[in-house]
């Protein structure tokens, strides 16, 4: 894309390493079907990552050593969400380095958009909640200083956490001796839950798109994808740049006829 229009096409993904799952793989596909600038970092050894992507270091952007400093204390059996909390930190450091937009590997796109380099660029997920799958800041966004400054800090507690995950549930912990992390606190806490509180803090939630660019079918209504149910309007309708497909574990059964997930395999 031309500099002088100051829009871009270029996003990016994360896959730390090993083999990339089955609805990962599609919604890339659809990525660069759709025409967009697609780059997957990676750590360590990926051997299915699909054809017509860049593919890049992670270490260009984070160091892998922050997982260490992600991990609980009182929920050591969700092992799963350290790189989760990872990928949240590697989505705003991509920012601070204008890697590109950043796209949940998950994320199914319809159809070829591009975004203004020099303004936030997000979506609403809900009635209010900034989703973090499709994310992008300027470089100069203060949001990436409050996460440098947070990186600076012995203990990764953010300082835009509510009253009760910021002050309540920390302090009883404390005062009842029980070892905590901050990521005891939540999976939400760096991600999706950080970035309202953060935008409304720095005065760009009004910047949030709605959810019906990627977020039409969110929470329970999400498994609509995997039933048997009218998807066309998503491809008909130019409002729809993609969709979010966060109830993944329904992609390891077999695929319903006539479902969006089983027509998304075929592409």
């Amino acid at each position: 894309m031309s500099d002088a229009t100051k829009r871009s096409d270029k996003i990016a993904t994360l896959w730390i390493e090993g083999a990339m799952r089955e609805v990962d793989q599609v919604c890339i596909r659809s990525m660069v079907r759709a025409g967009l600038d697609v780059t997957v970092y990676r750590y360590g050894e990926v051997d299915n990552i699909p054809d017509g992507v860049k593919i890049a270091d992670g270490r260009e952007v984070l160091d892998l050593s922050l997982m260490d400093r992600l991990k609980m204390v009182k929920r050591q059996d969700r092992l799963w969400q350290v790189p989760a909390n990872f990928s949240d930190f590697f989505r705003i450091f991509m920012q601070k380095y204008e890697l590109g937009l950043w796209l949940d590997s998950d994320v199914y796109v319809f159809r070829h958009f591009d975004y203004a380099t020099d303004r936030p660029y997000f979506f609403k997920e809900d009635g209010t909640r900034i989703g973090s799958p499709v994310f992008y800041l300027p470089s100069d966004s203060p949001i990436i200083g409050e996460y440098e400054r947070l990186m600076e800090q012995d203990e990764l507690m953010p300082n835009w956490l509510g009253p009760w995950r910021g002050i309540v549930r920390p302090t009883w912990w404390r005062l009842t001796g029980q070892a905590f992390s901050p990521p005891d606190l939540g999976i939400t806490i760096y991600g999706n839950d950080a970035f309202t509180r953060l935008a409304r803090r720095h005065g760009v939630y009004g910047e949030a798109g709605s959810k019906k660019a990627f977020y039409h079918w969110g929470a329970r209504e999400n498994e609509k994808l995997f039933d048997a149910t009218d998807f066309r309007f998503f491809l008909d309708d130019p409002e729809y740049l993609g969709i979010h497909i966060h109830r993944k574990h329904l992609a390891l059964q077999p695929p319903v006829p006539g479902s969006f997930w089983a027509w998304a395999r075929e592409q």
